[in-house]
């Protein structure tokens, strides 16, 4: 499938979610040189970069959806052995890698999409010179069509029998599932990553770390206006509570003094009577 309006920004960040999904097959030089932290898991920053872009074009290549989808549930099943007490049954878990694996056989050999996909996926098994067998859509409905589609594109006949056998019969235990489903990652890797994705990651990954930069710099900016903007205030309130107090000490100071410079008592003390003498004096 060719998209007229890839979402991705250039071929380049395809790239780079192509290594987040295969860490083991991409250029581990390169990785090491741009960012310092990828030796961590990033298969779910991938899935949650295709979630992202089916949200914003409405439809992907179904190789690149089986691809996230596969490997949610293995990251999931990685989880449940990882942690005890994990709250994903056996059997929830068995529904996860069912649901994961029958969308992916069927997004490649169901009827309406095979013939789409059919000369994508098969033209290496093709001789030069020689036409990619063409799929009937009149072909008949059912099992033995998606047996003919998944042939055309090379899809291994075990592939559709675990689709078969987790849409109508009983799910297969979770060691069988787990197997199948890397079997499934390595197929989609040979058939379609490695002849539709061959971009360098390189682009993608140094714009991902400016942009991580600018975004580390611009918080360290705010934290630090923030800080100021608590040391002005924290200023402000104090002298706002000692100017107050300077105040209130010159006032009764200046209060302390008025009553010492008047003369003791003037103002309170009664007038003594004159007594007769004084008048007849």
């Amino acid at each position: 499938m060719a998209l007229q309006f890839p979402p991705w920004r250039h071929d380049s960040e395809l790239a780079m979610v192509r290594d987040w999904f295969f860490p083991k097959q991409a250029k581990q030089e390169l990785y090491s040189t741009v960012l310092c932290h990828t030796s961590r898991d990033l298969r779910q920053r991938a899935i949650d970069r295709v979630s992202l872009w089916l949200f914003k074009a409405g439809q992907l290549p179904p190789a690149l959806v089986a691809t996230a989808s596969l490997t949610d549930a293995l990251i999931h099943d990685e989880q449940r052995r990882s942690l005890s007490g994990t709250a994903i049954s056996e059997l929830a878990m068995q529904s996860i890698y069912a649901m994961a694996f029958a969308r992916f056989v069927n997004g490649f050999v169901d009827r309406d999409v095979a013939r789409s996909y059919a000369a994508e996926m098969a033209r290496d098994n093709t001789p030069e010179g020689e036409e990619v067998p063409r799929i009937s859509i009149s072909a008949a409905k059912g099992e033995s069509s998606m047996y003919a589609h998944a042939a055309t594109i090379g899809m291994p006949q075990n592939f559709v029998d675990l689709r078969h056998q987790v849409t109508h019969a009983d799910i297969p235990n979770l060691v069988y599932l787990r197997k199948m489903t890397e079997l499934a990652l390595d197929w989609i890797w040979e058939r379609w990553w490695v002849k539709n994705v061959t971009g360098d990651p390189e682009r993608a990954l140094r714009e991902l770390e400016d942009r991580r930069r600018i975004s580390r710099e611009a918080r360290n900016g705010a934290e630090s206006s923030k800080d100021d903007s608590t040391n002005m205030a924290d200023a402000s309130d104090s002298h706002g509570q000692t100017l107050p107090m300077k105040a209130t000490l010159g006032l009764s100071t200046a209060q302390n003094e008025s009553d010492f410079s008047s003369p003791a008592g003037s103002r309170n003390a009664p007038k003594r009577k004159s007594t007769a003498l004084e008048d007849n004096n």
